[in-house]
């Protein structure tokens, strides 16, 4: 009878080690699958009609079938395999989600296509309401969603789209208070973009950035 407890004992923590094991790599295939699905997502934005939209303001459809997709990924993912594998499949979304979308805007900043002012405001409303599907789809216990680090990157990623609608002179005091916000290239596309409020010019880029320097030097 003992030895048979043992065995069972014995048994049992087999099975756990190997639910462990397997829930493990469960976890990181629904991890890996909705990055990827979610930069598939994103990755239609740039290639969305709305961004030349001349009379009025409407999100890609991509968008909300990726806030579609995250709510129902949510539900599944839980009811399949628990909270625990949920946080860990969702986990970093809302950094990567602005990082998806700052990319998104230097490819429309960088295109050949013109960007209308709707189309910018499309692109900001964008991550608002990713903002709030995300933070919808992430709203159960034990969830890894990082409410600073959410508010951070988005903030950053709505700046970077605000740079597209400024005229050149706001752009150049933009850059004077704040010239390590974005890296050199990042600014450097900017000032190359032509958009409803500027003519794009690299060279003034330049010169400014020289001036700068020239300043700094002398103090």
């Amino acid at each position: 009878e003992k030895s048979s407890k043992i065995k069972a004992i014995r048994d049992l923590q087999s099975a756990i080690k190997t639910i462990r094991y397997h829930g493990l790599r469960v976890a990181k295939f629904c991890r890996m699958e909705m990055l990827l699905q979610t930069a598939k997502r994103m990755s239609e934005i740039c290639m969305s009609s709305v961004l030349q939209a001349e009379d009025a303001i409407r999100l890609p459809s991509c968008v909300n079938n990726l806030g579609e997709y995250l709510t129902a990924s949510s539900d599944n993912i839980r009811e399949a395999g628990g909270n625990a594998i949920a946080a860990y499949s969702f986990s970093s979304l809302e950094q990567y989600i602005p990082f998806y979308l700052i990319h998104t805007a230097r490819i429309v900043v960088g295109g050949p296509k013109p960007t209308t002012m709707n189309g910018i405001e499309s692109l900001d409303r964008t991550g608002s309401v990713l903002y709030r599907d995300l933070k919808g789809a992430t709203s159960f216990e034990n969830s890894f969603w990082d409410e600073e680090a959410a508010a951070n990157s988005f903030e950053m990623s709505a700046i970077f789209i605000s740079l597209m609608e400024i005229s050149l002179n706001d752009l150049e005091a933009h850059y004077r208070g704040n010239s390590t916000q974005f890296s050199d290239d990042d600014y450097q596309l900017m000032f190359a973009f032509t958009g409803p409020r500027r003519r794009g010019d690299a060279r003034r880029f330049n010169l400014l950035k020289s001036k700068m320097k020239t300043l700094k030097n002398a103090r």
